[in-house]
């Protein structure tokens, strides 16, 4: 009596070839900060199990994007830092579902202070 041998071909074969098709679409939620100036802060917002999170960024631009199985409301700040006071300077918070811009808000600096606070959008 010899042993069976199994092949790659009859492990797939146990698995439904539809399994994938099975799956719910995910809705894509793009979070995006633009500054315009080089600095740095802090973003908050919720993930898609709501769970909240404060990441630290450099630089001019930060993205996020997170993904969905329903529709659910992301919450979304930033804190930026305005070392050398500069006036008439703007931050963009934009928030994308499916690549397409649902809410959109411009804040003007006042250049009055080194830290100019949260920032919100929704």
């Amino acid at each position: 009596m010899s042993p069976r041998t199994i092949s790659v071909k009859d492990i797939y074969n146990l698995f439904p070839n539809n399994r994938i098709m099975d799956t719910i679409p995910l809705i894509k939620v793009e979070l995006i900060v633009e500054i315009s100036f080089e600095t740095f802060g802090q973003v908050q917002y919720t993930d898609e199990n709501g769970r909240p999170f404060i990441k630290e960024f450099v630089g001019n631009r930060w993205s996020k994007e997170i993904f969905l199985k329903q529709p659910k409301e992301i919450k979304f700040s930033v804190f930026v830092n305005n070392q050398f006071l500069q006036k008439g300077r703007y931050i963009t918070l934009i928030k994308k579902i499916d690549d397409e811009i649902v809410d959109q808000k411009e804040f003007q600096l006042s250049g009055d202070k080194l830290f100019e606070g949260w920032f919100k959008l929704g």
